[in-house]
């Protein structure tokens, strides 16, 4: 009986893929390891000239179609044009990753305000369940689809400072096991990537700042690298996660609390 090689399993092409925050780090590595398969992705970010930087990067070294859409997710009028454009221009969506998110800028949940706590939810939270009520109608009739949410290992209250950004996170985990058993019948699956210290632009201060005592809490005695959670990522779309869904898929190096 013929069935797909693993290779097969990873193969996305023509597929349609749009992932929030494509504009730098993780996102960007995520956006890079799709179209390095096959598919043709929509950066979408609020950052339109850098996204539109990534789209070119992205024709350029993979010859698949790339398109930049400027997107605030946390605004749900953004949210739908970003899915309804990647349907026009690639025929659907099979995969959509809510990779922005954002925390907080104070060290503790006292000394943040409300404004703070607006902006954090409204790209973490929000933003990833406007993106997902824009595409499930279209994954629904497609047959099928993949969405990977975000959390990370702020969501288990590991972090003190990280109170209203941790909320967020583990919100998308509780949104995201629920969904998953209200789509799992149309052949949609949806499962959470949880980073652990990941060294990418936005985190590159802090982590120049405190790499040897980070590096006590992780067994493999580093740090992550974006193409660590774009490879998860990929899995997670991929047929050869076909019967993953609802779960939580932490990438974190063996991250223990000391």
């Amino acid at each position: 009986m013929a069935t797909e090689s693993i290779a097969e399993k990873f193969d996305f092409t023509d597929d349609g893929v749009a992932v929030t925050g494509g504009a730098s780090g993780i996102g960007k590595e995520v956006c890079a390891t799709f179209a390095s398969l096959g598919a043709n992705v929509t950066i979408a970010d609020v950052d339109l000239e850098a996204a539109e930087d990534v789209a070119a990067e992205i024709e350029d070294e993979y010859g698949t179609r790339a398109i930049a859409v400027q997107t605030d997710v946390s605004d749900y009028d953004d949210a739908t044009e970003m899915v309804e454009r990647t349907v026009d221009e690639f025929g659907s969506i099979d995969v959509l990753v809510n990779n922005a998110g954002l925390s907080t800028k104070t060290s503790s949940f006292l000394e943040s305000e409300p404004e703070d706590w607006e902006h954090c939810v409204g790209v973490t939270y929000f933003g990833t369940m406007n993106c997902t009520h824009a595409a499930l109608p279209h994954m629904i009739n497609q047959d099928g689809g993949s969405v990977i949410n975000y959390a990370s290992d702020s969501y288990k209250g590991n972090d003190p400072s990280l109170a209203v950004y941790g909320g967020a996170k583990a919100g998308n985990v509780a949104f995201t096991k629920t969904v998953a058993k209200e789509v799992g019948e149309h052949g949609i699956r949806l499962n959470v990537v949880s980073p652990g210290t990941t060294e990418t632009p936005a985190t590159e201060e802090w982590i120049d700042e405190y790499r040897e005592k980070i590096l006590e809490s992780y067994a493999l005695d580093r740090l992550g690298k974006p193409e660590d959670i774009a490879n998860t990522v990929a899995f997670l779309a991929s047929d050869a996660a076909d019967w993953i869904t609802a779960q939580v898929v932490s990438v974190n190096g063996g991250y223990i609390r000391g």
